[in-house]
């Protein structure tokens, strides 16, 4: 019985290694995508140039995750940074966090608190730039808070962590392919 288990362990880290493979040779691809396209493109800050560009790039770092998170669960990356000299490395420990209703009830008033601040801000006059930057300084702290503690984020593992924030930023990068554009349109306005 424990050869079946033997060899079903083998299979696994061969199925491992496969799928670590491709993964590597899809974000490779994807690399060079965007680096040829860099290459050949006249004009780089066109938008279709930056939208090819940061989209292969973003796939790149999709199919990067999975080896990279490979890689730090049997030890290569922890073994390649680590200190001489230090062998022990401690394990982590899943932390299990559920929250009080105590807890749950001063995020809940401290975000309402935060929508009273973002309506009172309607209501007095405070120049158009800086209530647009407060707003959206205080929709981003809310958005954390819900994150965080209504998702239950805050105690989840690291690995989601490097999952999302990446993606956010790129995400944010891709919003940016617009900017070209939309200043182009701004100065094509017809002033009567």
């Amino acid at each position: 019985m424990s050869t079946r288990f033997a060899s079903l362990g083998n299979l696994v880290k061969k199925q491992d290694l496969i799928l670590n493979a491709v993964c590597l040779l899809f974000a490779a691809a994807f690399v060079v995508m965007a680096l040829s396209n860099v290459r050949r493109a006249g004009n780089f800050f066109s938008i279709d140039s930056l939208f090819f560009t940061l989209v292969s790039l973003m796939l790149a770092g999709i199919f990067m995750i999975i080896p990279l998170m490979w890689a730090y669960e049997t030890g290569l990356l922890r073994n390649l940074f680590a200190a001489e000299g230090d062998d022990a490395v401690g394990e982590a420990v899943p932390v299990h966090f559920e929250g009080t209703t105590k807890l749950f009830l001063s995020i809940l008033g401290f975000l309402l608190l935060l929508t009273v601040i973002e309506v009172f801000l309607a209501y007095i006059q405070v120049p158009l730039a800086l209530m647009l930057t407060i707003l959206i300084g205080l929709s981003l702290i809310k958005a954390a808070l819900i994150l965080a503690y209504f998702m239950h984020l805050r105690y989840e593992r690291m690995s989601l962590v490097y999952t999302l924030i990446p993606m956010l930023v790129i995400c944010i990068c891709l919003l940016f392919i617009f900017f070209p554009d939309s200043f182009r349109i701004f100065n094509l306005r017809n002033y009567r």
